[in-house]
């Protein structure tokens, strides 16, 4: 999600064949040669509009749930408006406000049974078990934090989008710190562990660049072509990128990009996604359009 406010005229069609829009239609697109594999996406269902901003989605594996963050407000707005509803994988409503009290939530992550989410300056800590919350981390010298992803060794990474912060912080062991600070990730938001490296979505030139949790260096991946909100990768380990006006796409190593969705022009938007490798579903929130959409990513 980005610092942005914009007003969202909801554009209905029908179905249609190969790339999916996230105005609940397929629509058929061209691409130019130097796209990758003939992917695309097969809508599957739209939870419909039952959300307040929703910025964030997670599959929950071992309840089998989909968990999606609200922001119940303005981006930066600390009302305690915010809340994390329980999907089924069928878009079915479980339960709107399963967590509440939250500011304006937005990137979540999964360690066993607790649950961290990224709330404007906080990290917060939620027992998955009995939906309580635990505990939360204030981060010093955090202004807009936005996107959550966990190594394999349970250590928590969060971004902060504020313009001038280039930063991301870590939680190990109960404390926080500063863990990287650097122009390269210029308006960093998105962030994905592949299992070696924390990829982090730099906004400011639409880079993706890989961070060494053990000495923080940092590498060039791959370019996107656009800002960048969710970061995720598929069965083949190419990455799937949103940008948060409403652009999706597919794109390789070698930097092959394929647009899965575009949906800038009507102003619908594709907020931090989540793929289950598993299922090969995408799941999109569209944030001022108040869905969560699930397609199938077909090669």
């Amino acid at each position: 999600m980005v610092r942005k406010l914009l007003s969202v005229n909801s554009v209905l069609c029908r179905s249609h064949v190969l790339s999916f829009s996230l105005l609940s239609c397929l629509v058929t697109a061209s691409f130019a040669p130097s796209f990758v594999h003939g992917a695309s996406l097969v809508k599957k269902w739209d939870s419909g509009k039952v959300f307040s901003t929703p910025e964030s989605v997670i599959y929950d594996a071992e309840r089998h749930v989909l968990l999606v963050s609200s922001l119940g407000g303005a981006p930066d707005e600390k009302n305690g408006g915010g809340f994390i509803s329980r999907l089924s994988m069928k878009g079915q409503l479980l339960e709107l406000k399963w967590i509440d009290g939250l500011n304006a939530p937005k990137g979540m992550g999964i360690w066993k049974n607790t649950l961290y989410v990224a709330d404007i300056t906080d990290l917060v800590e939620i027992n998955i078990e009995n939906g309580k919350i635990v505990k939360r981390y204030p981060i010093e010298g955090s202004v807009f934090l936005n996107d959550v992803a966990i190594d394999d060794k349970g250590d928590v990474y969060v971004s902060d989008s504020e313009v001038s912060s280039n930063s991301i912080f870590r939680l190990r062991g109960g404390k926080v710190e500063l863990w990287v600070k650097d122009a390269l990730l210029g308006r960093v938001n998105g962030l994905f562990f592949d299992g070696e490296r924390i990829i982090a979505g730099a906004s400011a030139d639409g880079m993706l660049r890989g961070i060494d949790p053990g000495d923080r260096s940092i590498s060039d991946v791959v370019g996107t072509g656009s800002a960048i909100d969710g970061v995720a990768m598929d069965s083949k380990g190419d990455f799937i990128v949103s940008d948060w006006k409403g652009r999706t796409v597919l794109v390789d190593s070698d930097g092959g990009i394929r647009i899965l969705a575009d949906t800038r022009k009507s102003k619908v938007n594709a907020a931090d996604i989540w793929f289950i490798k598993k299922y090969k579903m995408l799941l999109i929130p569209t944030f001022y359009d108040d869905r969560v959409i699930a397609c199938t990513l077909v090669d």
